[in-house]
């Protein structure tokens, strides 16, 4: 995509609106909630910010913007490809830890006196951000749900979003963001996300599963079942198996319970049966009661847990939802270890900028040699008031306080990422996901 014509239309005609000066400052921040999973930086930077475009993208651009309405600042961004690089400074907290709303997440700096309309005209783009750290900070409220009830979180929340959104670069992008807090995902272009972006080797993992064509399209179900089991089913490997085709309390009572117990039990595999419509608040127990009175349980720990068999559930699940699955089940005395569960547009889909109020301000502007402070503060809205002066955060006495840099003397938590077309922080998948 032509970097040249990622940006807001009304972002053309500022070039010529700010007041002649040698540089601009602006911030990233959530201005709303109480905290936020910081995520995806580093893979917009490297999308956007590696390469330089082309005399053909400036051809390009400057006839679709120019039809569009707009004057086209051809003499900058001739002089910016003529440079060979984008002369920015960015600096951003660790991407991987979370932090208060309202400090600055990132900060963005001009460091070429030509330049400063640049830190304005890539904020269309960068502000994109909020999309990962949106996701990554859902599934990690999500996580720390769960936290309540086990320390077994790895593959307790699967990602089954990737159909459920709206393109596949969100796919990708939140897959990774939900991968920051879990293992378990079915959306398969998140793992090469996480490799080209983020170096990892592989960030996430699935099971054979079945779907209910694959149950459907036998005769009955339970040759549907059996032949899952004889292609599949291995000492320690886990299968899901969606058993609501027809009558699900027959595929666990009768089928799983009965009919393929024994060939299940000798397989060595751990079935999962995945109900897949219903009540989950009425459905769960009664397939937790069910299983254990035919294959028995163990007493763990931490509860009843069954033998060769667990449960998934991924219809309508949600935060609260699940709560109250763990909650009810634990107080019954089964072991959450149990029931895992999957989620799919509401975690990579059902999000919006507004969820934390994600805001990308100018804050200071370099004239005649000096920065000086600037922002906004509405009358009509006091809320909307953002910060001035090139500022960042420091991290004292076990919290996050915003630093004016040309006024006080503190350390930074906010590190330079990006410098004058280099990455210069990079992080790898396995050091920022827990």
């Amino acid at each position: 995509m032509n970097f040249l014509l990622d940006s807001d239309s009304y972002k053309y005609s500022h070039f010529a609106q700010y007041p002649k000066n040698e540089g601009l400052f602006s911030y990233i921040e959530a201005r709303a909630g109480d905290e936020v999973k910081f995520f995806g930086l580093q893979y917009i930077i490297k999308k956007m910010l590696t390469k330089m475009y082309s005399k053909n993208d400036i051809k390009e651009a400057k006839e679709i913007v120019t039809a569009h309405g707009l004057p086209f600042n051809e003499k900058g961004f001739e002089e910016l490809r003529t440079l060979g690089y984008f002369p920015l400074k960015i600096k951003a907290v660790k991407e991987g830890g979370v932090y208060p709303v309202q400090i600055p997440l990132v900060s963005i700096q001009s460091t070429d006196a030509r330049f400063g309309w640049l830190v304005g005209f890539i904020e269309t783009a960068l502000l994109r951000l909020w999309y990962p750290t949106t996701v990554a900070t859902n599934s990690y409220k999500i996580k720390k749900v769960v936290l309540k009830y086990t320390k077994n979180t790895d593959f307790k929340v699967h990602d089954m979003g990737s159909r459920g959104v709206s393109c596949q670069e969100n796919a990708l992008i939140g897959g990774m963001a939900h991968l920051l807090n879990f293992k378990g995902t079915d959306t398969v272009i998140s793992l090469l996300g996480a490799r080209k972006y983020y170096n990892a080797d592989i960030a996430g993992f699935s099971i054979p599963a079945m779907e209910h064509s694959t149950v459907t399209s036998w005769e009955n179900e339970k040759d549907a079942f059996a032949n899952m089991l004889s292609v599949y089913a291995k000492e320690g490997v886990l299968l899901a198996c969606v058993s609501d085709s027809y009558d699900y309390k027959n595929a666990v009572d009768k089928i799983w319970g009965r009919e393929l117990k024994e060939s299940v039990q000798k397989s060595g595999a751990i079935i999962t049966i995945r109900p897949d419509s219903g009540d989950p608040i009425e459905l769960i127990p009664y397939t937790l009661e069910s299983l254990a009175g035919n294959f028995g349980f163990t007493n763990a720990p931490d509860g009843k847990l069954l033998n060769s068999v667990r449960i998934i559930w991924s219809d309508g699940m949600n935060i609260n939802i699940i709560d109250e699955i763990l909650s009810n089940i634990t107080k019954s005395g089964w072991s959450p270890d149990n029931v895992a569960f999957g989620i799919g547009g509401v975690l990579l889909q059902k999000v919006t900028r507004d969820m934390y109020s994600f805001a990308y301000k100018a804050s200071a502007i370099k004239i005649d040699g000096t920065w000086r402070g600037i922002c906004k503060s509405p009358v009509t809205n006091p809320i909307k008031k953002s910060k001035s002066g090139r500022i960042g955060a420091e991290f004292k006495d076990g919290k996050y306080i915003v630093r004016d840099i040309d006024k006080d003397k503190f350390e930074n938590a906010l590190e330079t990422i990006y410098l004058n077309g280099d990455l210069i922080k990079e992080y790898k998948f396995e050091d920022i996901a827990n």
